[in-house]
């Protein structure tokens, strides 16, 4: 997560959702709690809780985001240029291509950004719905840069949701997309954004968003006037699926991978965690990652994604194998 102490630019006011059911946004000092209001009182079609979502969500599994995040952290370093950073996109990289029904590649040259995509069954041209967050690291001490909560957490959500969505169809084609040098300049999203010859219909990113000490749930949700029906639905689905965060609206301004597609005028949105913690020190180890809190994000996002992309009722597809990694790879004796 990079930092950014610039003033938030969005206005904090009540918003009108088009296709969702009201969302007030209430002031509360200087917090803004997002609460779903009966959809009933605008007259906006209502949101329905949808046994499918709610089956996908039963399919995400803490020990693979305790795993993943473990495996990330003991690369010591994965500060962009540095060994650990290449490392841990050629791990990704493999944890991928692991998956069936997913097509594996490294973009952006030097980079070396891993996108994974799933195949939409409708028109291409309906616009790519991308899920990501960033894999680099950075520390007071480059050589300790373990990264756990900042950002090894958000990229085990994405993976994990890569192998559940993977077992699943869609309209829409859905990229899961693991950024590097987001820490020195949001490089990776940047040149994806820059690049992308597909409308984006949606943007979710993850970043530091995992550590809640004090078991408060409380996840900020950054987003902007583009993104506005999405923060409503996040907020219907935080009810509808049991989800419980107290969500707040735009809390932190950090500039994290959203802020390229903002740019290009795609909507995007961030998960947030209410602190930053042990961030960019030597200290940002995994006993600091909060599993529980994680799941649930993941389990708010995926519930949005499938949405948004379109999930095909009954479409269930070979199953993606749960695998046990360790830095000098697969540990169930496979390949």
């Amino acid at each position: 997560m990079e930092r950014d102490s610039a003033p938030d630019r969005y206005t904090r006011r009540h918003v009108h959702f088009r296709w969702m059911p009201l969302c007030v946004l209430l002031l509360a000092g200087m917090t803004v709690l997002l609460a779903a209001a009966p959809a009933g009182a605008t007259g906006a079609p209502e949101q329905e809780y949808d046994p499918a979502i709610a089956a996908m969500l039963a399919e995400i599994d803490e020990s693979e985001l305790e795993n993943t995040t473990y495996d990330l952290q003991n690369f010591s370093t994965r500060v962009y240029g540095s060994a650990g950073n290449r490392e841990a996109g050629e791990y990704l990289y493999r944890r991928l291509a692991d998956i069936p029904g997913l097509e594996v590649e490294f973009r952006g040259g030097e980079l070396n950004n891993v996108v994974a995509t799933l195949p939409g069954s409708g028109n291409n041209s309906d616009g790519v719905v991308v899920v990501g967050a960033h894999y680099d690291s950075t520390s007071s001490d480059p050589d300790r840069a373990p990264g756990a909560t900042d950002n090894g957490g958000g990229v085990a959500i994405v993976l994990e949701l890569a192998r559940v969505m993977s077992r699943h169809s869609f309209n829409r084609t859905v990229e899961f997309a693991f950024w590097n040098a987001e820490e020195i300049g949001r490089y990776g999203s940047a040149d994806y954004a820059g690049n992308a010859t597909i409308p984006v219909v949606l943007y979710f990113n993850y970043d530091s968003a995992c550590y809640d000490p004090m078991n408060r749930s409380v996840l900020d949700i950054v987003y902007d006037e583009r993104s506005a029906d999405i923060a409503a639905l996040m907020a219907g689905h935080n009810t509808l699926y049991g989800l419980n965060f107290t969500l707040t609206g735009n809390n932190h301004t950090c500039a994290s991978d959203h802020i390229p597609f903002r740019a290009r005028g795609y909507p995007a949105v961030t998960t947030h965690c209410e602190e930053h913690g042990p961030a960019h020190t030597p200290d940002d180890t995994i006993d600091h990652v909060s599993f529980g809190y994680a799941k649930r994000n993941a389990g708010l996002g995926l519930s949005v994604l499938a949405e948004v992309a379109g999930l095909r009722d009954g479409a269930a597809i070979q199953k993606a194998p749960m695998i046990l990694w360790n830095l000098s790879g697969r540990l169930d004796g496979a390949g």
